[in-house]
């Protein structure tokens, strides 16, 4: 059987085929070796988790939102990852109190744009919310979302109260919250 000049025979042909189906994946498997490579390093530098503590970092604060006394507050930072949420605990002490504020989506009082969730460590207290007072005990948990005018008093004569403050910023914003430095 003659060939034309320029053509091949079915076994020649396959065998092309075959070498350059090895070339391809032999190209393919370096790829992916690099991609896993790069995956690896990629996941030795990110952390599983991150773990901070309460009684590190502790802040006082006087007049949080105007509010009365000074207030001991611990900001987990958690290298900002937990960004647009934002976990802070208040230790007020009888009598002090985290003034009513209002936030606003548009941040129009400049008080940020956020939803608040409050969980009662310990203590006894009460909130102001939209001027209703709703008295708040350990366990109580309490959302105040956009546009509701809120705050925590504590009210007893000898306990703290102790509350964790989840808030969320809302919109369209660009940059995490930088919390006082300890």
């Amino acid at each position: 059987m003659k060939h034309k000049p320029g053509s091949f025979t079915r076994r020649q042909a396959i065998g092309a085929a075959g070498i350059c189906f090895a070339m391809l994946s032999e190209k393919m498997l370096a790829a992916s070796a690099n991609l896993s490579d790069a995956t690896s390093a990629s996941e030795e530098r990110m952390s599983t988790y991150t773990k901070d503590s309460e009684a590190t970092g502790i802040v006082e604060i006087a007049g949080i939102h105007e509010g009365k006394g000074k207030v001991n507050t611990k900001y987990f930072r958690f290298d900002e990852s937990p960004w647009p949420a934002h976990f802070i605990i208040y230790d007020l002490p009888p009598g002090a109190s985290e003034g009513v504020h209002t936030h606003y989506l548009d941040d129009r009082n400049k008080q940020g744009p956020y939803d608040e969730y409050y969980y009662f460590i310990s203590g006894h207290g009460q909130m102001d919310i939209d001027g209703q007072i709703v008295p708040v005990t350990k366990g109580d948990h309490v959302h105040t979302p956009l546009e509701v005018a809120h705050g925590v008093e504590n009210t007893h004569p000898t306990e703290n109260l102790r509350v964790f403050l989840t808030f969320i910023k809302r919109g369209d914003a660009t940059a995490p919250l930088r919390a006082p430095k300890p």
